[in-house]
């Protein structure tokens, strides 16, 4: 099992940016005021570690099917982008009503709260991608993802309010939507060009096609969200 330190810090930087100001974020906030903070610490960091091994395992597993990897890369390459995208979109408020007057069951109550949240949420999602393209360090992977995840989560635990207080929701939005598009675009750009051996000029069309392209979907979603104000 390689212990990649590289992999390990990618991992980490882009879930820790993910997950600021996202809605499991702001739901540890909601989470602190109900009940006392070692709980939620203990809550949430049983449910990440229960949710970066599913999505490890099954990025791992996919990822190391040599005939796939290079499709799955791509695909991740993608999904990258469609987060930078996802991000740019207003998100609903989610009340978590998961309440429990027992103290015995207050950890897992917060930590299926938190569970429900996150399940299928971009974050988990991108450490299943991070595990299918790097098959040989699903070690790495996971650590760098449950450390950014379970470190963007206590600052909603320990500071989160005054992040939000006095951090601009929208500057987030932006530097993260930015940071996965770009990602996204140089993950590409590297398989097609060395691994699936593309010349200069075919690589350069389509990562630009899809650079454009993502231009163009954020000025709507963005055009839209200034609608949707008025």
């Amino acid at each position: 099992m390689d212990f990649n330190i590289g992999v390990i810090l990618t991992t980490l930087l882009m879930v820790l940016i993910m997950e600021m100001g996202d809605k499991t974020q702001l739901l540890v906030i909601a989470l602190t005021s109900k009940y006392r903070p070692i709980q939620v610490f203990w809550g949430i960091g049983l449910s990440i570690l229960f949710l970066n091994i599913l999505a490890v395992l099954l990025g791992a597993a996919i990822g190391g099917i040599k005939i796939i990897q290079d499709c799955v890369r791509i695909g991740a390459s993608l999904l990258f982008i469609f987060f930078g995208l996802l991000t740019l979109k207003p998100e609903k408020d989610e009340d978590a009503e998961h309440e429990s007057r027992r103290k015995k069951g207050v950890v897992i109550t917060i930590a299926l709260a938190f569970f429900f949240a996150e399940f299928g949420d971009k974050t988990q999602l991108s450490t299943f991608s991070f595990a299918a393209l790097y098959p040989d360090s699903p070690f790495s992977v996971f650590l760098g993802s449950t450390i950014g995840l379970l470190s963007a989560d206590c600052l909603g635990l320990v500071a989160g309010a005054l992040v939000i207080k006095y951090v601009p929701k929208h500057i987030i939005t932006y530097v993260s939507a930015v940071l996965f598009v770009v990602f996204g675009l140089i993950n590409g750009w590297t398989t097609l060009r060395y691994h699936f051996a593309y010349d200069m000029r075919t690589s350069i069309l389509a990562t630009g096609a899809a650079a454009l392209l993502s231009v163009v979907m954020a000025a709507i979603i963005l055009y839209s969200n200034v609608k949707r104000r008025d």
